[in-house]
């Protein structure tokens, strides 16, 4: 019981690093989170696409003020 406890401490702290782009770019408003997210979904494992998903997280590429994800007609 002990070890399915540590396993799935572990497994949740990895899922915390590993999605930290994701969360970055959720909270500074960045404009194209679908595309950080599918970079570090599929390329994330390799730390080079971890590392460029942080790094369009980091991007000053915020939504503007009067965009909506609504459409508009």
């Amino acid at each position: 019981m002990l070890n399915l406890l540590i396993f799935l401490f572990c497994f949740f702290v990895f899922l915390g690093i590993y999605f930290i782009p994701v969360i970055v770019a959720k909270y500074r408003g960045i404009r194209h989170l679908g595309s950080i997210i599918v970079v570090n979904i599929f390329l994330g494992i390799t730390f080079v696409g971890w590392v460029v998903a942080l790094a369009m997280a980091c991007s000053d590429n915020f939504k503007k003020e009067q965009e909506s994800d609504q459409l508009s007609f």
